[in-house]
């Protein structure tokens, strides 16, 4: 009985070895197979960050890209209105749609970059927007006093002082677009 126990055992030796090396081969592909799906995973997650973060920067860029398109369109316009009441034109209900029209866009462009910031694009826009407010009500309040004017006095011209008001508040509306400008210029460019 001990010769064959030992030739059994001998034989059983090298199928126990192969079944423990097998389960060691299972176990290590496994444990390899999570490894590399946790890869995976992160890899996917890194590039659906990177993805997103590229989405948002696009986004801003196109704001900022309409609130510059708005705001030239805006100004030419501004810039027109304010010659015809510099030479005592009253300005038209036909024209004060219009040029309500192209300061909502602006307004509305700059009130967009909320929802995408970064903040200090969204501050910058904000000012923007106030200053363009603040000018449209100017030129409308001058408007209205030169309707007011009797033709004779028209003729000649607005009055400095409605002038200067006019001019300060460009000027302002001007300022706050160049920091909007410069702002986004360097939130939103590489480097």
């Amino acid at each position: 009985m001990g010769s064959s126990y030992r030739r059994w055992r001998r034989a059983c030796w090298p199928v126990v070895g192969a079944l423990v090396g097998g389960l060691a081969a299972v176990r290590g592909a496994r444990i390899g197979a999570e490894a590399n799906a946790a890869a995976v995973r992160e890899h996917v997650r890194d590039h659906a960050a990177l993805d997103l973060q590229q989405w948002v920067r696009q986004e801003r860029q196109k704001a900022c890209l309409q609130v510059m398109d708005m705001y030239a369109v805006f100004n030419s316009d501004s810039v027109r209105r304010r010659e015809d009441m510099e030479a005592g034109t009253v300005l038209d209900e036909a024209s004060l749609q219009s040029y309500a029209d192209h300061s909502t866009n602006l307004i509305a462009a700059c009130s967009h970059l909320a929802l995408l910031g970064p903040d200090a694009v969204q501050i910058a826009g904000g000012t923007l927007r106030r200053m363009t407010e603040r000018f449209v009500s100017t030129l409308r309040f001058v408007n209205e006093e030169l309707a007011e004017q009797p033709s004779e006095q028209r003729a000649e011209g607005l009055r400095a002082d409605w002038l200067e008001m006019l001019a300060e508040d460009g000027q302002e509306m001007k300022l706050a677009y160049l920091e909007f400008m410069r702002i986004s210029r360097a939130a939103l460019l590489p480097g």
